[in-house]
């Protein structure tokens, strides 16, 4: 047996803890190998903006809506993670610790929140954590703010409801129908410039003039509850219309005699049975607004002096305005007269008066019927106007015929019509269109 203190036994022990505090010192190498790839991945992410994540919408569309087996939640990083239930219904959620507690927001759902959206949104819930502010304040509501939806339910019955049927049609489809669901539950105060710029963007894919549009409506909804001290800001104001999708184009077309004859024709070789048919007949000698014929009633018509009187409620400038019943369309109006109906162009009610989108199906389809290029019900205006200029017909005449006030001084002191002017320029081109009809039958 080996003394303790012989050469032997001492060199053992010093093997054996040399050999343990090598081991320990393999391990705390390798732990510090772990932490210096760790720490060198954050500084990369800090640095370049790269990072690995889980998600991707690939992945999310490959669940969305499917039977889904998978984890309940998959994370994407800094709070941000994704819920999937079983039927592969997805939701986005920021979570994270306030007051030591964990919290967990749900933000949105895919595919109508995006996860690019997603990201964009939990990176502004940072900052206001970051800024130690609670990151439910994102939705929160506070007594008194009002959301989009109520802003606009406001607009509506305080203004919109003020205004011609026509206007409201307008303000509907445009603003009403698009807005009203948006940023649900949010205040509009709080709603960032940003998730403005995203809803545009969307619609912009969608139609950019309309995007355009609905922006300069919006923006007047917004300047009307600041002007009634509804609410005190709202960031889509920062949005700056030139840069939201397009211009509406500015209307070019004019249609030859040629274009209106066969136009003619098309209508009166329609089979279908309906009030359309006089309706466009008389818009294309008339070059009336749709909404002005398309709404007229039996007692605009004075058959005596024959003269048509739009009232201000029909017209889109709210003035009244006269045109005279001249020769070629007198017997059209006697033949609606005598039909014994207050409304002269029913729908399908005949104490109602057909509807805008009826009128514009209408002609939709007969413009697939028709050899001509791209025209719209509008360009019989256009093409008054400027086919009787080029006759000599002085401009004072035409705007008249247009239903519009003249311009400057004129307009406050000088209500005259010039009805019989308008009479002689009406049957000139009624004359011309006819010309033209006959030749090409």
């Amino acid at each position: 047996m080996l003394s303790y203190h012989s050469p032997y036994h001492q060199a053992f022990h010093s093997f054996y803890f040399l050999s343990v505090r090598i081991d320990s010192l393999r391990k705390s190498l390798r732990s510090l190998a772990i932490a210096y790839t760790l720490s060198t991945e954050c500084r990369i992410s800090v640095c370049t903006g790269y990072r690995a994540v889980a998600l991707s919408d690939t992945k999310l569309r490959s669940i969305n809506a499917k039977p889904y087996s998978g984890a309940a939640e998959v994370t994407d990083g800094d709070g941000l993670s994704v819920r999937i239930t079983p039927t592969g219904t997805i939701t986005f959620q920021f979570r994270y610790r306030w007051n030591g507690k964990p919290v967990r927001l749900s933000i949105g759902r895919y595919p109508a929140m995006s996860l690019k959206e997603a990201r964009v949104v939990v990176g502004e819930m940072r900052e206001l954590y970051l800024k130690g502010l609670n990151p439910k304040n994102y939705f929160a509501k506070e007594d008194g703010e009002l959301t989009l939806k109520e802003c606009l339910d406001q607009w509506w019955s305080k203004y919109v409801e003020t205004l011609k049927p026509n206007t409201q049609t307008l303000y509907k489809s445009v603003v009403y129908n698009t807005m009203y669901t948006e940023f649900p539950d949010a205040p509009v105060v709080n709603i960032p410039v940003s998730a403005w710029v995203r809803f545009f963007d969307k619609q912009e894919k969608k139609n950019s003039k309309k995007a355009r549009v609905l922006l300069l409506q919006l923006r007047s909804v917004m300047n009307w509850c600041i002007s009634r001290q509804l609410i005190p800001s709202c960031e889509v104001l920062k949005l700056s219309v030139k840069t939201i999708g397009k211009k509406p184009d500015v209307g070019s077309r004019v249609l030859t005699y040629t274009e209106l004859a066969k136009i003619w024709l098309a209508l009166e070789n329609n089979k279908i049975v309906t009030s359309n048919k006089v309706l466009h007949q008389l818009l294309l000698l008339w070059g009336a607004r749709l909404s002005e014929l398309r709404l007229a009633t039996a007692s605009e018509f004075n058959m005596d002096d024959l003269i048509w009187t739009t009232p201000s409620e029909h017209s889109k400038m709210g003035n009244v305005i006269r045109r005279p019943i001249f020769d070629q369309v007198k017997p059209y109006v006697d033949r609606l007269l005598n039909a014994g109906n207050d409304v002269l162009f029913p729908g399908q009610e005949l104490d109602k008066a057909i509807d805008r989108s009826s009128a514009n199906l209408y002609m939709k389809k007969l413009r697939d019927k028709i050899d001509i290029p791209e025209w719209r019900t509008h360009d019989f205006r256009r093409s008054l106007v400027t086919n009787l200029s080029g006759e000599g017909v002085m401009p004072h005449v035409t705007e008249k015929m247009l239903g519009h006030e003249l311009g400057g001084v004129m307009a406050v002191y000088n209500k005259h019509d010039w009805l019989v002017e308008q009479k002689e320029a009406y049957e000139l081109y009624a004359d011309k269109i006819f010309w033209h009809i006959k030749k090409l039958d």
